[in-house]
């Protein structure tokens, strides 16, 4: 017979992973403050609520009075019913698979985005077959070149009688390719592409609804709000900027790795896999209970850092699978002992300032978090 264990979950832990449930609330009414009241502010929850816990974050948004939810693939979108229930609105993103998923999306009360032509045939022809009537979002492409209808097939489907016979838009979408610069002239391109195909779309669907706006859309302006806002990043605290200004999210996330170990150098030596990086006669070196398989990025290794005792302490050598290694020779003594904790990511070091260090961005940073953490989750101030 095998023993329980004594131990509590946060003692074997390599890293302690802290989600300020009451933090991703206070920015999703930020970003609601920022839009007309006729604009459903909803919320990007996909990738596991970008790394951070789809079940915690999508119910402590629905309780704060969250309507409507955006995932990218269909398991998601069940998931999503299962944890919200019956009431809540659930977009899919990517939509179904041509003639084979059409049914789940029915079975879930799952809002499918058509974005192709093959799905927009796919889904009329499940509808109609089924007496089905359900909405969907139609994504038109206005100038980003990845989903959506082209222009040419959007016009395509405009002119034909039978083009979206059967469907019940609920809104027309597109996707802005550069709303994190706010001065880029496709911005505003998009904008008047958008609104242009959305005045064609509404001569057949007049009720239909506009959704354009994610996290910077919705620091772009009202011209570009319409009607459904799809806030992500945000949320989870990474920064957004608009006219050059910092938008000021409430830090989400704190990530703090466990010492295994400090070392004093005796004499100046190599660091890590590949002896990349020499330790100075004298320095001092803490080793962590982290690694890339925890979502460290190898790519921080020459430049990442990490805070301890209120101190910036630099990763050196490299970022291997479990351990990372940081140079605390600035740190006292009291404050670097094993089983302390070095923050890799919290208020004074955010996930941008380590995305830099890594030379990526905030989404990769929070969607790489591994699942070996033990976390932690504050819980969401009542409404």
């Amino acid at each position: 017979m095998i023993s329980p264990l004594t131990s509590s979950a946060e003692d074997r832990a390599g890293a302690l992973l802290t989600v300020d449930l009451a933090a991703v609330v206070e920015n999703w009414r930020r970003l609601k403050r920022k839009v007309g009241p006729a604009c459903d502010m909803g919320a990007v929850v996909k990738a596991d609520a970008y790394g951070l816990g789809l079940a915690q974050v999508a119910r402590a948004l629905k309780d704060a009075g969250c309507a409507t939810f955006y995932v990218a693939h269909l398991d998601e979108a069940v998931a999503l019913r299962g944890i919200l229930g019956p009431d809540a609105r659930i977009v899919c993103m990517h939509g179904p698979t041509p003639g084979r998923t059409e049914r789940d999306f029915g079975a879930y009360n799952v809002i499918p985005v058509l974005s192709t032509a093959e799905q927009i045939k796919a889904w009329r022809k499940f509808a109609g077959s089924n007496d089905v009537l359900m909405e969907s979002f139609v994504q038109v492409d206005t100038g980003m070149n990845r989903l959506g209808l082209t222009a040419a097939e959007f016009a395509a489907h405009m002119n034909d009688p039978e083009g979206f016979l059967g469907l019940h838009p609920l809104a027309l979408m597109s996707h802005l390719a550069c709303a994190d610069t706010p001065s880029h002239p496709l911005n505003r391109l998009q904008q008047e592409r958008f609104g242009s195909a959305l005045t064609t779309f509404r001569a057949k669907f007049d009720n239909a609804r506009g959704s354009l706006a994610n996290s910077a859309g919705v620091l772009l302006g009202p011209a570009w709000h319409y009607d459904f806002a799809r806030p992500g990043i945000a949320l989870y605290g990474a920064r957004a900027t608009v006219d050059g200004a910092t938008w000021p999210t409430v830090p989400v996330v704190r990530l703090a790795a466990r010492i295994l170990q400090v070392r004093r150098v005796d004499a100046a030596a190599p660091v890590g896999y590949g002896a990349t990086a020499q330790a100075p006669d004298g320095a001092k070196l803490a080793t962590v209970s982290m690694g890339y398989a925890d979502g460290l990025l190898r790519a921080a290794s020459p430049g990442g850092h990490g805070v301890l005792d209120g101190i910036k302490v630099p990763v050196i050598g490299r970022v291997s699978m479990d351990l990372t290694t940081f140079d605390i020779s600035r740190v006292p003594e009291s404050s670097a002992v094993p089983g302390a904790f070095i923050e890799v990511i919290g208020a004074t070091h955010t996930v941008d300032d380590l995305a830099r260090e890594a030379g990526t961005v905030g989404y990769e940073i929070l969607t790489a978090l591994g699942a070996r953490f033990h976390r932690r989750y504050l819980p969401a101030s009542p409404s």
